[in-house]
């Protein structure tokens, strides 16, 4: 397979019980109780806390079922400094690596951050919707006992049962309760010096704290530099001194 495979949308509670990882092809997969084969991931959750450096970081981000663990490290260093920008708690939508550390019952899953962007709660809840669409197809190809070769290897190897099935459609369920009305909205992406250039203001402000603010505002921190680079060519703003940024 190659790195243009969609990512999957797994909820928290399913990624963290994955105690295997299955090599198909080239690629290795981690692949979770609920059928999910999970070589790059996306999540949608609450960031509530993250620590690090400058070379890498961890944090934690919970969707309704439980929590993701999430590292970026050199190997993606936009999603290291974007991650350093974001105060928890916030929203946040992460593309990564599936990772398995450790095995057997030591075993925990991770995500190797590539990409993070804060979003808001519409977001998150329509991420909600999704995966548990994905989820409950995958509950109901564990039910009808393995028709395909996938199905058949996650039932050998978790030995899956009516019950755990029910119990994993419970889970679901639980998700689900937690979605505001109305949630099910695509939004139109804005274009990323628009955001930027909404969330600046008018006064004068260092260059750091303007990246900040497009962080804030749903860029990674690249984005926000190359918008800053895009305003200030377009001449829509200037910088009064070495270091600062203004709206014109």
């Amino acid at each position: 397979m190659t790195d243009m495979e969609p990512a999957e949308r797994v909820f928290a509670q399913e990624f963290s019980a994955a105690r295997h990882t299955v090599e198909s092809g080239d690629a290795s997969y981690v692949v979770t109780p609920g059928g999910a084969w999970c070589r790059r991931i996306f999540i949608v959750g609450a960031l509530t806390g993250r620590r690090g450096s400058s070379d890498i970081m961890q944090a934690r981000v919970a969707d309704p079922t439980g929590t993701f663990q999430v590292t970026a490290d050199w190997q993606s260093p936009d999603a290291v400094e974007t991650l350093g920008y974001i105060e928890p708690p916030a929203f946040v939508a992460v593309t990564g690596r599936a990772a398995l550390t450790g095995s057997g019952p030591r075993a925990y899953a991770t995500v190797d951050a590539e990409a993070v962007n804060v979003v808001d709660r519409t977001v998150r809840d329509l991420w909600v919707q999704k995966t548990a669409g994905a989820t409950l197809d995958r509950l109901e190809a564990l039910e009808k006992g393995g028709g395909d070769e996938r199905t058949a290897t996650v039932i050998g190897l978790y030995g899956t049962t009516d019950e755990d099935i029910r119990r994993m459609a419970g889970m679901v369920r639980t998700a689900l309760e937690s979605v505001c009305p109305g949630a099910a909205v695509e939004i139109a992406p804005a274009a990323g010096r628009d955001l930027l250039l909404a969330a600046l203001g008018s006064g004068e402000i260092p260059v750091d704290d303007a990246v900040a603010l497009g962080v804030r505002s749903g860029l990674s921190a690249q984005e926000a530099r190359r918008a800053l680079e895009e305003l200030l060519a377009a001449g829509e703003c200037y910088q009064p001194t070495l270091g600062t940024i203004k709206p014109i």
